[in-house]
């Protein structure tokens, strides 16, 4: 017989309730299950849970440690270009994007997009609440590139594209 065979269902949405309960690690996998990432349990650090989102690209989810920043886990690789990364207790979420520009790459440049909200905004609810909620939600399998709105720096134009969560 052949190999393992995937099957996918329709995916659900994340949503306020599953970010209130994001607690560990493993809650905010589960709720990027729901999208229909792929948990690579071999893959990553003590402190990280790493997703297929396909084609051999990963997001990968961290537990900052007490004294760290998001800013200390900004994506190294172009497969591994989104990081989540869960800081103050699970209290803050911070969502950082590597950038991918073919003129920025042929420099040398590599610039980051990111994405922060509290837990405990939620609770309360957040006035861009949906906002983030639809960028979360454009995360999913085969969908390295999810249509989120950026407007370049000069230009008024917005671009729908590159791995962006903002």
């Amino acid at each position: 017989m052949g190999g393992k065979v995937t099957v996918r269902v329709g995916t659900e949405q994340i949503t306020a309730d599953d970010i209130i309960d994001w607690n560990s690690l493993g809650d905010i996998v589960a709720s990027f299950e729901k999208r229909g990432l792929e948990p690579r349990p071999t893959m990553g650090a003590q402190n990280e849970r790493v997703l297929g989102i396909g084609n051999d690209e990963y997001i990968v989810v961290i537990e900052a440690g007490p004294h760290e920043a998001a800013d200390d886990y900004l994506p190294e690789s172009t497969s591994r270009h989104t990081n989540i990364v869960a800081s103050e207790d699970f209290g803050r979420f911070t969502f950082i994007s590597r950038l991918r520009s073919w003129e920025e790459q042929k420099r040398g440049d590599v610039k980051y997009q990111q994405l922060s909200f509290e837990k405990e905004a939620f609770r309360q609810g957040l006035d861009n609440e949906d906002q983030i909620l639809r960028n979360i939600n454009a995360i999913q399998y085969q969908s390295s590139t999810p249509p989120i709105e950026r407007v370049r720096q000069g230009s008024r134009r917005a671009l729908s594209y590159v791995r962006n969560l903002i």
